[in-house]
């Protein structure tokens, strides 16, 4: 999915038809959820900021949730990862156990102990477990 940032900078990212037909070579249905994120530093930050993940990061359906069980390439909260300048794009995965086969959509939400968190809404399950989202 193309990526593109508000500012003059902008980013595109795509996996492509061979590395998403590698990813989901050995995926069974049911097997785990790996959420791949992306997140462009802000530019209303002279160094773009900071991102983390907490950990009470979870999927949701109606009122079933699935629990944050790894994160890579992303710090748990309170660790940071900071970002050297605005607009700087930070790719990371995120694994969750498998989206039962009954939830057609579902979200992603980071439960933080301030406002901050984020919500990434009506995700459409899928056979592969495999999804990627923007974060804003």
């Amino acid at each position: 999915m193309p990526l593109k940032n508000k500012s003059s900078n902008s980013f595109s990212v795509n996996i492509t038809e061979r590395t998403l037909s590698q990813l989901t070579e050995n995926y069974k249905e049911e097997s785990q959820t790996t959420v791949l994120c992306n997140y462009i530093s802000k530019q209303k930050y002279i160094n773009g900021g900071w991102v983390n993940i907490y950990p009470t990061t979870y999927l949701v359906n109606k009122n079933q949730t699935l629990p944050l069980l790894h994160a890579q390439n992303i710090p748990l909260a309170p660790n940071r990862h900071v970002f050297k300048k605005a607009g700087e794009l930070k790719q990371f995965i995120l694994l969750f156990p498998a989206v039962p086969i009954d939830w057609e959509y579902f979200s992603v939400i980071e439960k933080c102990i301030d406002a901050n968190g984020f919500v990434v809404s009506n995700i459409k399950r899928n056979k592969t477990g495999l999804y990627e989202i923007s974060i804003h």
